[in-house]
């Protein structure tokens, strides 16, 4: 799954083309050496943000789509991010996991919000990210959905 929301090409001083991109957390990464190697803000990440470098056509976000599937699944060929069913189990876990999926794939809260009306209020992006970090991806058992 690709974390980079939006990209950036960005001319260097010796001829090379770098790639800037910004992350779903806000942060910024570069193909340059600097900040592959040292993590570092090189000169391209700063020219970005001053407004430089070449926007890349962003990638368009997956098509919602309900599924049975165990977990949620993005579809790269058909551009569709499959969507658990039903909530067995441990509901909120499955429905943080849902959330983080549509938060990695470019979906804003307020779209997530109009998508999953149920999801709790105290619910941010942040929080989110934070929960999933701690207590990993929740997955339905095999052979949970029976046709």
């Amino acid at each position: 799954m690709d974390k980079w929301l939006k990209r950036w090409k960005v001319n260097g001083s010796n001829g090379n083309v770098w790639t800037v991109a910004i992350d779903v957390n806000g942060q910024y990464g570069c193909s340059c050496p600097v900040w592959k190697f040292k993590r570092e803000e090189c000169h391209h990440i700063a020219m970005v943000k001053a407004g430089g470098g070449t926007t890349d056509s962003p990638k368009p976000k997956p098509e919602y789509v309900l599924a049975a599937v165990r977990k949620p699944v993005l579809k790269a060929d058909s551009n569709e991010l499959l969507i658990p069913l039903v909530a067995i189990g441990d509901p909120l876990m499955m429905e943080a996991t849902i959330c983080y999926y549509l938060l990695m794939n470019g979906y804003s809260m307020s779209e997530i919000r109009e998508l999953r009306c149920h999801i709790p209020s105290s619910w941010s992006a942040k929080a989110i990210r934070a929960h999933i970090a701690t207590h990993g991806e929740a997955e339905y058992p095999e052979g949970w959905y029976k046709y």
